[in-house]
């Protein structure tokens, strides 16, 4: 009897004729006690009330009192969730917790609605805030189940710093133990796992995921992606093959993961082996999984298969579009990445709208063609798109106006970024190291640390270049402070700059230490130190330093490493050396010599007087000559005394640059000592003429806090007298006494 009173009610329920019918009428009256109040309060019939606003207890005034009171009650909870529930869908977060908080009774799906809110908005602490006050009603009702716990562990892993991350997530771990929570849900122990992968605590989330007793697509794709995300991409690849032979099936998830962790670890035959896999599945046209083939096959060099997969895509999403736009520019195919992104604009689809990505890797690729107007025009599109303030952008962005020297652009910029990461800062720092901004640069980085961000390779890396690059030893020692502290001074980044740093400022023993303490070599370390080796005069340290790289499979000398070693050969005078390193240089290691490279064998040549041979050299080089090397020619005909070879010399500078001080100097130095007088007054009358004046040349010293600035002949400084009597001590050539200093000034 109550079965078939069920199915009548459900059936008019369907039909939205419950009010209107006799049955319900009857079936209602006080006198009819066969009818069971749970047949009134199933959920279809709590639907139908719930959207027609209609309270149970005005139906005729014939509900029975009690009967009234539990429909009552039960359908006001519904209609409280029900709305809750589509504030939070919308995105209506702070309407959503109004309602939550005038709600007169909250059971644990309330809780649950709204702690999942916070949760899809990135709002972590507030979810974890309402879990705490749920934790704390001592009610039954509200207990928490399986699925808040989840939720909460969400929350748990979206929190920051990694410290909190791990100690809510523990806590919350502690309470789902004592609890029993931990072992009867898939979707608590998948939560623990997933929450421990975020917090940095791999082998704890290992753990979980072997303590389970069964498991499923779900969680094995849990495990599968931490240990991806961890940095094991070897081991996920092992668990994806036992997640095979365990005859779990695959889903479009777990093909994506690994095909990633393939890419990540250079497994590229076994990323073929998986994408045969997704084939046979019929995995390989889901768009996640065909983004990461085409990711795979881009990183190893196979773009034109990463084409052909983006081509095959139906409707490609943003993500596709992102990624082959990204492997494009990574491939040092700007022109078609830029291309494909002014398709992207012309496909009117909704789901492929450029995000932050998009615009952060095609600006990036403006960044590498050096086209400062077309990198203006995508930040305007980018604040166009309402995605000029997000992280990916800004940083891009900010890297951009920097890399093109718009140094107030990226200042601006930056200052304009609400939200700051390590990357923003220290893509502005380096941007003002770079520009030699020394002030600036570190009153960034101590507000940087002010801020709680932590201190990266990167930023220590570009101070570090700055106090090389201007000779400041006491700063360049600070910064190394820092990295000791930070623990990043053994990075090898760090610790080749600390090695440059200290050889530029004249500490080649600190330089020798920093890199004998290493621990390891590589490449960077070994280029530094023999560049240091080679600027302190210590060539054959530095040239047995080469050979040793040299005599080592694991390493391989690169561009930078041969312009080292070839100035070590300039200082020597090691002209066969210099040569056989310079062919070796093309036939061995297959690098193409640069500009660099050949203003160095000018050096050598130039330092060993062979002017003709280096002026061949130079006319011989497959580009155009710059003012350097000719520069270097130009010295060198003054110390030799060849006149005719530094006119050419000067001649060639002065059509790249007709008003340089220095080379007119120079130039009437030269025709001076040979005694051709009249082509010596010429020059300076050239000079005058053109209003060019050589700037004195000058120095400083920092002693505590105070800097002193000396110019050559400056009579200004206090202590002139006694720096000069210093002088006249120290040097064995300076006769000239202080008065008849002050007469040829005057």
């Amino acid at each position: 009897m109550q079965i078939l009173q069920t199915l009548q009610l459900q059936l008019l329920c369907r039909r939205r004729r419950l009010l209107h019918s006799p049955f319900v009428r009857a079936l209602i009256r006080p006198s009819n006690t066969d009818f069971d109040v749970s047949s009134l309060l199933s959920p279809r019939f709590l639907c139908y009330i719930s959207e027609h606003w209609i309270n149970p207890g005005s139906i005729h005034g014939s509900i029975p009192p009690t009967m009234a009171e539990s429909s009552s009650s039960l359908i006001s909870n519904y209609e409280w969730n029900t709305k809750l529930k589509l504030l939070v869908k919308t995105n209506r977060i702070q309407d959503a917790r109004r309602l939550f908080d005038t709600m007169p009774v909250k059971d644990v799906a309330s809780w649950t609605i709204l702690i999942s809110g916070y949760v899809s908005t990135s709002l972590p602490y507030q979810a974890l805030l309402l879990f705490s006050r749920m934790f704390n009603i001592s009610s039954s009702s509200v207990k928490p189940d399986t699925f808040v716990i989840s939720v909460t562990l969400k929350a748990c892993g979206l929190s920051s710093p990694v410290h909190v991350r791990r100690k809510t997530g523990q806590s919350v771990h502690g309470y789902t133990v004592k609890c029993g929570l931990n072992r009867s849900s898939v979707f608590v122990s998948s939560a623990l796992l997933d929450m421990y992968s975020k917090a940095g605590l791999l082998s704890s989330a290992i753990q979980m995921f072997d303590e389970m007793p069964s498991r499923n697509v779900v969680t094995w794709t849990a495990a599968i992606t931490a240990l991806a995300r961890g940095g094991c991409s070897r081991e996920a690849i092992q668990y994806f093959s036992e997640m095979y032979i365990s005859s779990v099936p695959c889903d479009s998830h777990t093909f994506a993961i690994t095909l990633k962790a393939c890419a990540d670890s250079g497994h590229f035959l076994h990323g073929k082996e998986i994408h045969t896999h997704a084939v046979k599945n019929g995995f390989d046209m889901v768009p996640f999984v065909a983004n990461a083939l085409s990711t795979l096959y881009s990183k190893f060099g196979k773009i034109e298969l990463s084409i052909r997969l983006f081509e095959r895509m139906r409707r490609p999403d943003v993500v596709s579009w992102t990624t082959m736009i990204s492997s494009l520019s990574q491939m040092g195919r700007e022109d078609q990445a830029m291309h494909e992104f002014t398709k992207m604009l012309r496909y009117q689809q909704k789901d492929s709208r450029p995000n932050e990505y998009t615009f952060a890797a095609i600006i990036s690729a403006s960044t590498s063609l050096g086209q400062v107007s077309l990198g203006e025009q995508l930040h305007a599109s980018s604040i166009r798109f309402g995605v000029a303030q997000s992280l990916s952008t800004s940083n891009a962005t900010i890297t951009m106006y920097y890399r093109f020297a718009r140094l107030a652009s990226a200042t601006m910029l930056f200052h304009e970024t609400t939200a700051k990461d390590a990357i923003s800062w220290s893509a502005i720092i380096s941007g003002h190291s770079q520009e030699g901004n020394m002030e600036d640069a570190f009153t960034l980085f101590s507000r940087m640390m002010e801020s709680g961000i932590e201190v990266n390779e990167y930023v220590l890396a570009s101070l570090l270049s700055m106090c090389a690059q201007i000779a400041i030893l006491e700063l360049g020692r600070q910064v190394h402070g820092n990295a000791i502290v930070t623990g990043l001074d053994v990075d090898s980044m760090v610790s080749s700059t600390l090695v440059n740093m200290y050889s530029k400022c004249g500490c080649i023993e600190e330089a020798q230490q920093i890199f004998s303490n290493q621990g390891y070599e590589n490449v960077v370390s070994m280029t530094s130190m023999i560049n240091g080796y080679a600027d302190h005069g210590f060539s054959l340290e530095a040239i047995c330093l080469f050979e040793r790289m040299r005599s080592r499979s694991d390493l391989k000398p690169d561009s930078v490493t041969f312009i080292s070693v070839l100035n070590a050969c300039s200082h020597s005078g090691l002209i066969d050396l210099g040569f056989t390193y310079f062919d070796l240089m093309q036939t061995i290691y297959g690098i193409v010599p640069e500009r660099e490279h050949f203003g160095c064998m000018v050096n050598l040549l130039c330092s060993a007087g062979r002017l003709s041979d280096a002026e061949n050299m130079i006319e011989k080089m497959p580009f155009e000559p710059d003012d350097v090397v000719w520069s270097a020619m130009l010295q060198a005909s003054r110390i030799h005394g060849n006149a005719e070879c530094g006119r050419r010399a000067a001649e060639k500078i002065l059509a790249l640059h007709s008003n340089c001080a220095g080379t007119l100097t120079t130039l009437s130095n030269l025709y001076a000592s040979k005694g051709r007088w009249n082509d010596a007054a010429n020059v300076r009358i050239l000079m005058r003429s053109k209003g060019v004046r050589k700037e004195p040349g000058w120095s400083w010293i920092t002693l505590g806090e105070n800097t002193s600035v000396f110019v050559a002949g400056d009579l200004k400084h206090f202590k002139s007298k006694e720096i000069y009597d210093m002088l006249c001590l120290f040097s064995p050539k300076a006769k000239m006494t202080m008065e008849s200093l002050v007469g040829v000034v005057d």
